[in-house]
């Protein structure tokens, strides 16, 4: 992302678009390049970065926990620590396994087990920032203090497995004591996640625990990447193509809509026809495996997509202004962060959104953008910044060689050869 070029283009790709109607192909095509696809490398390297600034911001130790399904499903989750069923509640003992595959299939470990191997070297690699699960036990100790504890995932998508892991949280009464005690001294909560829906985001927030949240990237969905029109055509194909199973409704669980897959996976948020067989249909990530595609999920800014993305944010010019394929590693995403700057509102949110960069990368190139004076505190071009801009708008391309417009040569005196 933006446009996903090699990824469209791989045969893989064009085999599962060869089966839909020539109709249909071209909203299908439109949703395959808003989706934002993670590699590998991307996911833990963001991941990392975000829990290590938390930490940084952090009073005392980090306690780390890898969000996962906490059973029993159709009721209220059990509390996470233990704890006697008499007064005085005091929980005790070692903190949740970081995972517990289902009973019905142990062997199907979702990607709670790339997240658990990346919260456990960040634990080893600095000891005195992370913990890794603490207990209650471990979270009485005054000499080592643990006042942060921090959920990790890969995706907040409808936000219900976050909301119960944190009801797990609530339902222990020490939990409650210490959570009261906030502002002094006490817990606060968090979580740290590559992507989030708006809905999942807003919904986690809400919990009575005040969780901060912490993204990498706002995850993309039908309906906040295209308008109400292109929307309803694409639920529409998603509906014709993909089955729907209780509440796993054909655009995913509880109809989110999400476009966002992982290297180790696809969410089962995303339409069921990426990634569910029928009789008759063979999915894109078949099982939410992504292992047939994976390769082609990082993919650095094309010039092409640079010059679509300054149209559209109304920069003509600045998008003809440069041969594009030649501007220098950073160059690109720069002219498109202070581009997108040039019109309100101005957060690091809305930037990313219009550019397609994480809000990773939009925060260290705001960060550049305000040492160099190009903006201001509220992130409003200065004229310095303006002057950037223009001086990139005033080059123009080159224009290739017209063979006829070349004044040939013709000899018009020969010498006496020798």
């Amino acid at each position: 992302m933006p446009g996903n070029r090699s990824f469209i283009a791989s045969q893989t790709t064009q085999t599962w678009l060869a089966q839909f109607d020539p109709m249909s192909q071209g909203n299908v095509v439109k949703m395959l390049q808003a989706m934002r696809l993670v590699s590998r490398d991307q996911f833990s390297e963001s991941i990392r970065t975000r829990l290590l600034q938390v930490s940084n911001n952090a009073q005392g130790r980090v306690g780390l926990y890898v969000e996962r399904e906490l059973p029993p499903k159709k009721y209220s989750p059990e509390p996470l620590f233990q704890q006697p069923q008499r007064k005085p509640r005091r929980a005790f003992g070692p903190g949740p396994d970081p995972i517990r595959p289902d009973i019905n299939q142990p062997a199907d470990v979702g990607s709670e087990g790339i997240v658990a191997q990346l919260v456990s070297e960040l634990c080893r690699e600095f000891p005195k920032k992370f913990v890794n699960h603490p207990g209650p036990d471990e979270l009485r100790k005054p000499k080592e203090p643990i006042n942060t504890l921090v959920l990790v995932t890969d995706l907040i998508g409808s936000g219900e497995r976050a909301e119960r892991y944190l009801d797990a949280f609530w339902a222990v009464h020490s939990v409650k004591s210490w959570w009261s005690g906030r502002i002094p001294n006490g817990l606060s909560f968090g979580i740290v996640a590559y992507g989030a829906t708006p809905n999942g985001r807003n919904r986690v927030r809400s919990h009575r625990l005040s969780p901060a949240v912490w993204i990498v990237a706002e995850c993309p969905t039908i309906d906040t990447t295209f308008d109400e029109e292109q929307a309803n055509e694409i639920k529409q194909i998603c509906m014709l193509y993909g089955s729907s199973s209780g509440k796993i409704g054909a655009l995913g669980f509880q109809n989110t809509g999400a476009l966002i897959a992982f290297a180790h996976g696809a969410p089962n948020n995303v339409p069921r026809m990426l990634y569910k067989y029928t009789s008759s249909w063979t999915p894109l990530f078949a099982r939410r495996k992504t292992s047939s595609t994976r390769t082609n999920f990082e993919e650095l800014l094309d010039p092409e997509d640079v010059q679509q993305l300054l149209e559209k944010m109304r920069h003509r010019r600045l998008s003809d202004g440069q041969d594009w394929s030649r501007a220098r590693r950073g160059a690109l995403e720069t002219y498109l962060v202070l581009a997108a700057l040039s019109h309100r509102p101005r957060n690091a949110e809305v930037v990313a959104r219009r550019t397609g960069l994480t809000l990773l990368e939009v925060e260290s190139l705001l960060l550049k953008a305000k040492e160099y004076g190009w903006v201001d505190h509220i992130y409003r071009l200065t004229d310095q910044g303006q002057a950037y801009l223009r001086a990139a708008k005033s080059r123009r391309r080159s224009a290739p060689a017209d063979e006829n417009s070349v004044k040939k040569y013709y000899p018009s005196t020969l010498r006496v050869p020798t």
